[in-house]
C-alpha cells in the first residue's frame, strides 16, 4: 500500500509525535551474537529493531559497527562492537541490545555523532560531551593522558559562550556550528580537513576564520574533507531557505567538486554549483552529496561503484552529476551518504538507494551495487520519518506499527481530526495515535513505555483498563490480609502438641467403644444434645472447630439420672473401665515415644541448619577475598595506566621538541 504524498509540515509533526520502529540493513548492523560481537552474515533487506527503547527515538546516529539513539527525553541508548569506549558503557563488553548511557542519565541530549573511535553528543542546553579514544580528536589538551576514554568529558560548556547546535564527526577531525552560525574544528589537520589554512592538528575547537562573518547553515565530515552550507549573504538571516556549497580537505577522487582538482586548505566555494542553494549536505569517502531547497540532489566525486547514481555521467567533468531517474518526479526531504553508497528519503515517503552494494547495504535483497536511484520495495508500506547511513550500512526511522496515513490524521478515540489546537500524542499502551483530551491521563508501567518507572500518556481506554486491573489485583491481596488471621488462628488452634491430644483421645474412645457392652447398657439411651453442649475442655467449652472430630467418637452410655458425683463410684464397679485401664497405660507410653520421635526429628533440623550457617559463612569469606583480590588488580591496573600516561607525556615532549628543532 503507497502512503500519499503529504505536505512537509504534516509529515515532520506526524513523525514528531508518534512511536518509532527503527529498520536497519546492510554490514551487520544490528545482528549481534550471543557474545556481543558483531555478526558476519549481512543483512540485504530492511531488518525491524526490537526493543522497547527504541519506541522512543528521536534521532539514530551510526558508526561502523555500532550505533547509538536518543530519545524524545534526551536519553541516549548505544550498542554495537565496543572500541576504545565509543559506547560510553564503561566497559570493554560489546553490546547486543540498545542500553542506556548511565554517564549522561541526568543531562538530555539532542544529538549525537561518531568518529573512529570516539563519540560525541550535544545537550538541549548546547553544550559538548565527548567519550573515547582518538588521535587529537578528543580535545583533551595537555591533560589528555589523564582523562579515562570510558566517561563523557564536557568539552563546550555554556560559560564559554558558545552555544552548539549541530556537529558532525570524521574519522579523526570533529566539525561544530554554534546557534550564531559559527563554524569551529578540531582534530588531525591532515590534507587540511580542519580548515584552518594549514594542516596542523588542534585538541580544542577553533573557530574556521576564512568563514567569520558568514553564516553557516549545516556541515558534514567525510574520513578527510569537510562540506558545509554556508550563507554568503551579508544580511545573516537565520530563516533563510539555503547556502552555497564550501568543500575543503582531500581532493582525491574529486569529491571536493573544485575545477582546479586540488586539495584545499580553507573552505572554498563550489563556482559550479554557485546558482543552486542547498538545505543539506552529506559525506563519504570519496563522495559528497547535496539536496537544493527544491528537492533535487547532486553528487560529487568518484565514479566508484555507481555513487553518483548518473550512469551516464562524464569522466572528464568534475564528476559533478544532477540525481534523475526515478527521483525526477520526486521531492526529496533527507540525504545520507555511506562510504560508497547513498539513501536519500522523499516528501511521500519512499526511500532511493544506490551505490555499492556488497555489503547489503541497499536494502534490496541482494548485494549488487547500482547506479541509479533504486526503490527499496522493503519500506514502501511503512511510513518513513528520516534515515541515516554508516559506512556499509543503512538505518531508517519509521512510524510504528502499521499505521497508515489515515489513522494519521484523526483521533483513533474520537475520530476528530488533529488540527493545531488538537495536538497529536502515541498511547504508550496500545501505541494508537490520539488527541489531548483522550490521552489526558498518564501511568506506570506502560506496555511501550521505554522507561517503565516512569509515568507516560495513554489512551483513556487503556487508562480505564490499567485501573481495573490495578483494582483487581488490590482487592485480591486484600482478600488475602482478611483471610489470615483466620488462617492464623486455624495454625494456633492445630497444634501439633493439640493434635496428638485429640488422636490420644479418639484412639481411646475407640477402644472404649469397640469393647463389649453389659446388657444393661443396651437399655441406657445416649447422651441428650444439651448434655453434650454442656460438655468442657478444662476451664472451657469445647470448642465449635472440634465438634466433627468429637460426633465421630463413639460416647459411653450413662443412665438419665446419673449425677457426675457418683460417676467415680459407677466407674470403680464397671468392668468396662477396668479393661481400659491396660489401653491408657499403653497410650501414655506411645505419647512419650512419639514426644521423643519429634524431639529428634527437631534436633536433626537445628544441626542441618547449623550446617548450613556454617557454609554461608565460608562462601562470604570466600568471596570476600575475591573482592579484595579484584581491588588489588584494579589499584595496579591503575598504576600502570598512571605509568603509560606519564610516559606518554614525555613522548609528547620529546615530539615538541625534535618537531621544533627540525623546522628551525
Amino acid at each position: 500500500m503507497q502512503i500519499p504524498k503529504l505536505k512537509q509540515s504534516e509529515g515532520s509533526n506526524a513523525a514528531a509525535d508518534s512511536l518509532k520502529d527503527i529498520f536497519v540493513w546492510g554490514d551487520a548492523l544490528g545482528r549481534m551474537s550471543d557474545h556481543g560481537h558483531v555478526s558476519a552474515s549481512n543483512i540485504s533487506l530492511p531488518r525491524l529493531l526490537k526493543s522497547s527503547e527504541i519506541l522512543d527515538v528521536q534521532s539514530i546516529a551510526c558508526g561502523e559497527k555500532h550505533a547509538a539513539i536518543v530519545t524524545k527525553q534526551g536519553q541516549v541508548f548505544s550498542w554495537g562492537e565496543e572500541n576504545g569506549g565509543r559506547l560510553g558503557h564503561k566497559t570493554s563488553d560489546s553490546v547486543s541490545d540498545p542500553k542506556i548511557i548511565d554517564s549522561l542519565s541526568s543531562t538530555p541530549v539532542k544529538t549525537i555523532a561518531f568518529g573512529a573511535k570516539f563519540t560525541c553528543a550535544v545537550s538541549v542546553s548546547g553544550e559538548l560531551y565527548e567519550w573515547g579514544e582518538g588521535i587529537d580528536s578528543l580535545g583533551f589538551g595537555t591533560n589528555q593522558c589523564q582523562r579515562s576514554p570510558w566517561f563523557p568529558h564536557k568539552l563546550i560548556r555554556t560559560s564559554d559562550g558558545i552555544s552548539v547546535a549541530k556537529i558532525a564527526c570524521g574519522q579523526w577531525h570533529t566539525a561544530i556550528v554554534s546557534s550564531t552560525g559559527k563554524l569551529f574544528t578540531y582534530g588531525h589537520g591532515a590534507f587540511g580537513v580542519l580548515g584552518h589554512g594549514d594542516t596542523r592538528s588542534f585538541v580544542q575547537p577553533k573557530e574556521v576564520e576564512s568563514l567569520r562573518g558568514l553564516r553557516v547553515k549545516s556541515v558534514a565530515c567525510g574520513p578527510w574533507h569537510t562540506a558545509a552550507i554556508v550563507e554568503t549573504s551579508g544580511t545573516l538571516k537565520s530563516n533563510a531557505p539555503g547556502g552555497k556549497l564550501f568543500t575543503w580537505g582531500d581532493a582525491g577522487g574529486e569529491k571536493l567538486g573544485h575545477t582546479d582538482k586540488k586539495s584545499k586548505l580553507v573552505p572554498t566555494r563550489v563556482e559550479s554549483l554557485v546558482d543552486c542553494d542547498f538545505t543539506q549536505v552529506s559525506c563519504g569517502i570519496s563522495l559528497t552529496a547535496v539536496l537544493t531547497i527544491t528537492g533535487v540532489v547532486f553528487t560529487i566525486g568518484s565514479k566508484d561503484h555507481g555513487q553518483l547514481g548518473n550512469p551516464r555521467s562524464d569522466t572528464d567533468s568534475a564528476c559533478i552529476c544532477m540525481v534523475e531517474g526515478p527521483l525526477k518526479t520526486e521531492f526529496v526531504k533527507d540525504i545520507s551518504c555511506g562510504s560508497s553508497h547513498v539513501a536519500v528519503l522523499a516528501m511521500n515517503g519512499k526511500v532511493f538507494t544506490w551505490g555499492k552494494g556488497t555489503e547489503g547495504q541497499l536494502g534490496l535483497g541482494d548485494y549488487v551495487d547500482r547506479s541509479s536511484p533504486t526503490l527499496v520495495e522493503a519500506l514502501e508500506d511503512k511510513q518513513v520519518d528520516s534515515i541515516v547511513c554508516s559506512s556499509n550500512s543503512t538505518a531508517a526511522i519509521c512510524v510504528h506499527g502499521e499505521i497508515s496515513s489515515k489513522d494519521q490524521s484523526v483521533c483513533s478515540s474520537c475520530r476528530l481530526a488533529f488540527r493545531f489546537t488538537r495536538k497529536k500524542h502515541n498511547c504508550y499502551n496500545c501505541g494508537s495515535m490520539v488527541c489531548n483530551s483522550c490521552s489526558s491521563n498518564k501511568v506506570h508501567r506502560a506496555a511501550l513505555a521505554p522507561d517503565k518507572s516512569k509515568r507516560c500518556r495513554v489512551c483513556d481506554a487503556c487508562f480505564n483498563e490499567l485501573n481495573k486491573t490495578a483494582e483487581h489485583g488490590k482487592m485480591s491481596c486484600g482478600s488475602k490480609i482478611q483471610k489470615e488471621p483466620s488462617y492464623l488462628a486455624e495454625t494456633r488452634t492445630y497444634t501439633p502438641k493439640l493434635s496428638r491430644m485429640l488422636k490420644e483421645a479418639n484412639f481411646i474412645m475407640e477402644k472404649m467403644g469397640s469393647s463389649a457392652q453389659s446388657p444393661g447398657q443396651r437399655n441406657q439411651e445416649p447422651a441428650t444434645p444439651n448434655q453434650m453442649q454442656k460438655e468442657r475442655w478444662g476451664q472451657v467449652e469445647c470448642p465449635d472447630r472440634f465438634k466433627c472430630a468429637r460426633d465421630n467418637i463413639p460416647h459411653r452410655l450413662t443412665p438419665k439420672k446419673q449425677t457426675i458425683d457418683d460417676y467415680p463410684m459407677r466407674r470403680m464397679a464397671d468392668p468396662v473401665s477396668q479393661k481400659t485401664a491396660a489401653p491408657l497405660t499403653q497410650t501414655t507410653s506411645d505419647r512419650r515415644k512419639e514426644q521423643d520421635l519429634i524431639e529428634k526429628i527437631l534436633l536433626e533440623e537445628v544441626k542441618q541448619l547449623q550446617a548450613q550457617v556454617t557454609t554461608l559463612a565460608e562462601e562470604c569469606r570466600h568471596r570476600s577475598l575475591k573482592v579484595r583480590l579484584y581491588k588489588r588488580k584494579l589499584e595496579e591496573t591503575w598504576l600502570i595506566v598512571r605509568d603509560e600516561a606519564t610516559k606518554c607525556e614525555a613522548a609528547e615532549e620529546i615530539i615538541k621538541v625534535l618537531t621544533n628543532q627540525y623546522r628551525a
